[in-house]
């Protein structure tokens, strides 16, 4: 016998169903890829927003660097820097890596360099 469950929605649960929230909004935004963006907001006083998939927050990236890898098709180096326990020890580590890569493997990115299509696969 299957259990039934009634759904109540209570006064303190405002959301809809279905529905997503507005996580952020401003002026623009540069994607390069899915984890990897950049948002800028309306005036110098809106916070940014940035996201680079592998690169530590310390890097430091702004908005130029993202339009320069959509502009240059040439990707931007990082550098991670941190700690790893070897042989039970602490050492720091830095790591040279390619930071923003204009290559999408998952669409066809078309002439104009912002639109894609489907792959022909």
């Amino acid at each position: 016998q299957w259990y039934q469950r009634r759904v109540v929605i209570t006064a303190g649960d405002k959301r809809t169903p279905g529905l997503f929230k507005v996580e952020w909004s401003g002026r623009g935004f540069v994607g390069l890829s899915a984890k990897t963006y950049f948002c800028f907001g309306p005036d110098d006083q809106q916070k940014e927003k940035c996201s680079a998939k592998g690169i530590n927050k310390s890097a430091k990236l702004t908005c130029e660097h993202f339009r320069s890898v959509l502009n240059s098709k040439k990707a931007v180096s990082a550098t991670n820097r941190g700690f790893i326990l070897k042989d039970n020890k602490m050492l720091s580590y830095k790591m040279e890596r390619t930071g923003l890569s204009y290559f999408y493997c998952k669409r066809k990115v078309l002439a104009d360099g912002m639109s894609t299509t489907y792959l022909d696969i």
